[in-house]
């Protein structure tokens, strides 16, 4: 028995003190905040290792630092244990010109719109990360060129002693010369007037954000929206673009999100999942011109089999209520943002549902860090870390339009893409994604999909 409780004692170690340095910008109490261990705790031992890796990418998520180690130290006197944070801080001032695209993605400029640098914006994009020391990221706006967008964000993890309530506040305008009137053959159909805006969009939102826990949050925020689109869109080319030939659509809105995120690496896990729940009703008021329920589910799984072999399998749905037409501008499914099978980047599947399943194997084929020194004049990104992935993709996904699929082929019918791709991973969250695809019904090309990070 004696010697029973003498290996249950020594399977345990106590650690006595968190030492954290290098974080000259970044309050300790955040940073302590963010493990899964307080100092007092007890850490079995024969998954300390694991637990101090999990612990140091856990610091890595706050997209706060470029680089961070962890060790396991013995302090005199006393031989008390102490876990070492040793962190480098990453550049928080980003005065970023700004120069993008006015088009859905990156393919469709460069294919339908033959790279013409009249579809560009330009202006400045101004992002103070980590503003007073709390993680707080402050961002402003103010885009020129063929569309417009002047746009301030302040956002807060924390704003009670507990460190568990937040809060996020954003106000916008965005103009166009150019909207999308229509969808024909799966093609957006677009006006162009370069003397009048013909679509503007005044938006404003409050965030509450209430994380009790490590790995969950929940978020509550209230939207308004004023949208307005030109007299001969509404009126002539497409009457039912706001519904009844309206020309000006208003409304507020209310969303829940919760989201439960137990992913290793966050701008590209290898191991882990993530599961989120939104509820949006669009109108709460009797003189909203939208009233429009809408619910989503997405499960994200990432198994890692071998250090260089791993499968990421994404699922989402979503459904709409009531079951009537509605306005052409709320019927986006498919094809917009980040729910897209590959392979049809170059088409859009409106409908009231959707369902997508994207799976992609990962194979590591890179992982090196590059020392830029005297080329890199930032400290922060001296070193760059960098990691190269072969990614075999295979896609579904089907867009329920009960109203406007006349003419649209890829609407109410299984899409099946899959294909073949290079991921780059630098300075752990800049992503870029070069890939060939193929779509189930014919065809193929190149695609380019480019995360910064910021």
């Amino acid at each position: 028995m004696d010697a029973q409780i003498a290996a249950d004692v020594q399977a345990f170690v106590r650690i006595d003190t968190i030492i954290l340095e290098g974080n000259r910008k970044t309050r300790s109490a955040f940073i302590l905040r963010e493990l899964e261990f307080s100092a007092g705790d007890t850490l079995a031992l024969t998954t300390l290792a694991e637990t101090l890796e999990r612990n140091r990418l856990r610091v890595m998520n706050t997209s706060l630092f470029s680089s961070s180690a962890v060790s396991l130290e013995t302090l005199e006197p006393g031989n008390r244990l102490a876990v070492r944070f040793q962190l480098v801080e990453t550049w928080y001032i980003y005065p970023i010109p700004v120069f993008e695209l006015a088009d859905r993605n990156f393919n469709v400029w460069w294919t339908e719109f033959n790279r013409s640098l009249k579809r560009v914006n330009y202006g400045v994009s101004w992002t103070h990360l980590n503003l007073s020391g709390w993680a707080d990221v402050l961002k402003i706006n103010l885009n020129f060129g063929y569309t417009n967008r002047y746009e301030a964000v302040y956002e807060r993890p924390w704003i009670n002693r507990r460190q568990t309530l937040g809060l996020r506040v954003a106000v916008g305008l965005n103009r166009a010369h150019e909207v999308a009137y229509l969808t024909q053959g799966n093609k957006q159909i677009f006006s162009v007037n370069p003397d009048l805006w013909q679509r503007e969009r005044l938006y404003t939102n409050l965030t509450f954000n209430w994380r009790p826990g490590l790995f969950d949050n929940h978020s509550l925020t209230l939207e308004y929206h004023q949208n307005q689109v030109g007299d001969s869109i509404a009126t002539e080319v497409n009457p039912a673009y706001f519904l009844n030939g309206k020309t000006r659509q208003q409304h507020f809105s209310l969303v829940y999100r919760f989201v439960a995120d137990r992913r290793d690496i966050r701008p590209y896990p290898l191991r882990g999942w993530l599961g989120a729940v939104e509820i949006r009703q669009n109108g709460l008021l009797p003189s909203d011109d939208l009233h429009l329920f809408r619910a989503s589910g997405e499960l994200r799984q990432y198994f890692s089999f071998t250090p260089r072999l791993s499968l990421e399998a994404i699922a989402k749905v979503r459904v709409s209520f009531p079951r009537r037409a509605p306005p052409f501008f709320n019927n986006q499914a498919l094809g917009y943002g980040n729910d897209l099978v590959r392979g049809y980047e170059f088409f859009v599947m409106d409908g009231l549902d959707f369902g997508l399943l994207r799976t992609s194997f990962h194979i590591g084929i890179l992982d090196h860090s590059i020392n830029l020194g005297r080329l890199m004049p930032v400290q922060a990104f001296r070193v760059m870390p960098l990691k190269i992935y072969l990614s075999l993709n295979n896609d579904l996904g089907y867009a329920n339009d009960p109203f406007y699929s006349a003419g649209n082929p890829l609407n109410n019918r299984l899409l099946h893409g899959y294909g073949i791709g290079l991921d780059v991973v630098a300075y752990y969250n800049m992503v870029a994604k070069f890939e060939w695809s193929w779509k189930g019904v014919g065809g193929s090309g190149f695609y380019l999909n480019i995360n910064t990070g910021i």
